[in-house]
């Protein structure tokens, strides 16, 4: 994308504060609904026709996101990129120092030098599918840490362990029938569930996190895919020197899901049973097989859901 006829704005976020740099200087304002309303004020009053506003900012783990609703709702482009790429960029520049106006300078310097894309707006449903998989994940992260202290705890506190893990699976059900619910009520959620639910080793929880986590499944080419899940093998060759391939980056939480899902297939779907045998008996480690049939259901997922819209458009 052409960001040249644009005018950039680098955002650095943090809990309570935004760094707002732009190509003719820099302020900081609150990272509440006041200064939120005072900077949309501020890029409105900078647009123009000719160069209408485009803001770039990094994922910050949640406080970017009354931040992205409200330049969505305002129909203004927003691009959200991953940290770790600034981060590399800031030291090829030899920047060591960091700090909030550091920071939004090196942001607005890797905008003008990158092609970024805007960031879609989110669905609603979405959203939500992705807030209440996030919650899962706290409970049963929760619940491990209470099977582990059970195991080599003192009597005297077990029943208070007993009662927590209780809890959790209680309150763990309860976001599971939520997230049923959401997907029932929401038509092409329901469709696009049961399509990845007819792959073979692909259970509920896998298929919840590829609807709320990787919405792009077919909008994107089958290579773009591999990469957004980062199952993509990456080289490093060095003149005659062949190092092994690895997979990297991506979105940890779809990649996770993908490897249980892999894991069962591999013992219970004939096709990718079949596959993983095959690479095994070429020589390939275990658990390169696995990443291997990550790919090919993912690959094949989304040819389904792509099968299931042209049919729908026909």
């Amino acid at each position: 994308m052409n960001l040249k006829k644009y005018s950039l704005i680098a955002i650095d976020i943090a809990k309570e504060t935004l760094q707002v740099q732009t190509a003719k200087g820099s302020y900081s304002i609150k990272n509440n609904e006041p200064g939120l309303k005072k900077l949309l004020e501020h890029i409105s009053q900078m647009e123009a026709p000719e160069a209408p506003p485009f803001v770039v900012c990094e994922a910050t783990g949640g406080y970017e996101r009354a931040l992205l609703e409200l330049l969505h709702r305002s129909g203004i482009a927003v691009s959200l990129v991953n940290p770790a790429r600034v981060r590399a960029f800031a030291s090829s520049e030899g920047i060591k120092a960091k700090t909030d106006p550091i920071d939004a300078r090196v942001l607005l310097r890797f905008a003008q030098q990158k092609e970024l894309r805007p960031t879609p707006k989110p669905k609603p449903c979405e959203q939500a599918m992705s807030a209440l998989l996030d919650r899962r994940s706290h409970l049963t992260e929760q619940l491990a840490r209470e099977k582990n202290r059970l195991q080599n705890s003192p009597q005297s506190i077990h029943r208070s362990i007993k009662r927590m893990i209780r809890f959790g699976q209680q309150e763990l059900a309860r976001i599971d029938g939520q997230i049923r619910k959401l997907v029932k009520e929401n038509e092409p959620l329901r469709a696009k569930a049961q399509i990845i639910a007819t792959v073979k080793g692909v259970g509920e929880v896998t298929t919840w996190t590829l609807l709320a986590y990787l919405g792009e499944m077919t909008h994107v080419n089958r290579n773009q895919l591999v990469a957004l899940a980062g199952l993509a093998p990456f080289n490093k060759d060095s003149g005659k020197s062949r190092s092994k391939r690895f997979i990297q980056g991506g979105r940890a939480k779809v990649r996770k899901c993908l490897y249980m899902a892999a894991r069962t297939a591999a013992q219970h779907n004939p096709v990718i049973k079949a596959y993983v045998e095959g690479l095994m008996e070429r020589g390939k480690p275990y658990k390169c097989a696995l990443v291997a049939a990550m790919r090919k259901i993912l690959i094949h997922l989304q040819s389904l859901l792509k099968k299931h819209q042209l049919a729908l458009a026909s």
